[in-house]
């Protein structure tokens, strides 16, 4: 059980280069088949790992650079200010550029996408409505106002409670499923993917594990597999989903890979964190590795819009290595376009509202603290109108 917090966490800069290659994964996941037909299916759609790793990346980190004395109230802006500008950007580059290959909710849909809670609206003209991808952001509030109360409660539990709420919480992602397709599945099929897919409830159990994940490596705790073992045994787990969708022409249970794939990419979290804090540093802390990391999120936001693009201009994919040529380029345009919003959008923006809001909390702890020789009772009258 942790009784304090140290003031900065060292940083884990192998875990920002890993953010690179699951963002990739997303982009597989929505592009590949559009260059190489139907018979990548299988590959193209086990990208959708990349989402859940964000989601258990998303608490590992949060508790990693969580400081009790940090005002819920700040924990919050600094979130705003890391989501909410390139969100605001996407969108608007969404209506203007590819207006005509993007899902347009109506003006309730247009407000939850505004202000992030497009996810708890069913419907895919809502929560995939304009940026598609931008549903998980819907997500990642959720579990940001949740926070500080869960890694408060998670973080005064003894060990053994902590692994109870683990195997409660996958308990809970095996279960949910089956019921829900015994019962509401036979009359509203298009609502599984809103439930077990995009619905924020269902993804907090990724958020939970990756919470735990980062106490227990604060703690002490070391995996007993490293890097190079734990990504081992995630791509043999990957090679024997794909050999068996490739076989049916598609990834069967959906669900039950996400259950598997979250718990494997924990362990591979782990096992990152623990090599770096070990001084084991590798590739992944390289700068170029930590750059593109760094502008991952942008990646993620802008790659489904560019591909949208492409396609509407470019409707043609052309054949043999003309196809990989064509696939390549795109990846590669994304990853500059990505660059690009990182460093001109999402950084000075980010800078911006942060140094605001540490002004704006400055100002309220000078009118909170007493002058000396005073208590806060005798300086209250100042703070109340003349009469």
């Amino acid at each position: 059980m942790v009784a304090s917090s140290p003031a900065r966490a060292p940083r884990l800069d192998a875990l920002t280069g890993l953010r690179f290659w699951f963002a990739f994964l997303v982009v597989v996941h929505h592009s590949l088949q559009h260059w190489f037909g139907p018979a990548v299916y299988p590959i193209a759609d086990f990208g959708y790992i990349g989402v859940d790793f964000f989601f258990v990346l998303s608490g590992f980190v949060l508790t990693w650079s969580w400081r009790p004395d940090l005002p819920t109230g700040r924990f919050w802006l600094n979130r705003v200010a890391r989501i909410w500008p390139l969100h605001l950007a996407t969108l608007v580059l969404a209506v203007t550029l590819v207006a005509d290959e993007i899902h347009h909710p109506g003006a309730a849909g247009t407000v939850a996408n505004l202000f992030l809670v497009q996810a708890w609206v069913p419907g895919q003209q809502n929560y995939f409505g304009y940026n598609a991808v931008a549903w998980s952001l819907s997500c990642e509030v959720f579990f940001y106002l949740a926070f500080p109360m869960l890694v408060r409660w998670l973080t005064g539990l003894t060990t053994k409670r902590r692994l109870l709420v683990a195997a409660s919480v996958v308990a809970a992602m095996c279960i949910y499923p089956g019921l829900f397709s015994l019962t509401i599945a036979p009359h509203d099929a298009a609502g599984w993917e809103w439930t077990t897919y995009v619905l924020p409830l269902w993804r907090l159990g990724e958020f939970v594990v990756g919470i735990l994940a980062a106490l227990a490596v604060r703690e002490g705790w070391r995996p007993r597999l490293r890097t190079g073992a734990a990504l081992a045994v995630a791509t043999c787990a990957a090679a024997g989903l794909l050999v068996d969708g490739l076989r049916a022409g598609h990834l069967p249970n959906r669900p039950f890979i996400e259950i598997v794939g979250m718990l494997v990419v924990a362990g591979v979290i782990c096992a990152v964190a623990a090599d770096e804090l070990e001084g084991r540093r590798r590739l992944l802390s390289s700068r170029v590795m930590v750059s593109l990391g760094a502008a991952s999120y942008a990646l993620y936001l802008c790659h489904a819009l560019l591909f949208g693009w492409v396609v509407h201009h470019w409707a043609g994919t052309g054949s043999g290595v003309g196809r990989a040529l064509g696939w390549s380029s795109y990846v590669a345009a994304a990853i500059v376009l990505s660059y690009l919003l990182h460093r001109l959008v999402e950084v000075p923006c980010e800078r911006w509202i942060r140094s605001r809001g540490a002004r704006l909390w400055r100002r309220r702890e000078v009118r909170a603290t007493p002058a000396y020789g005073e208590t806060s009772r005798e300086r209250e009258p100042e703070l109340l109108p003349v009469r």
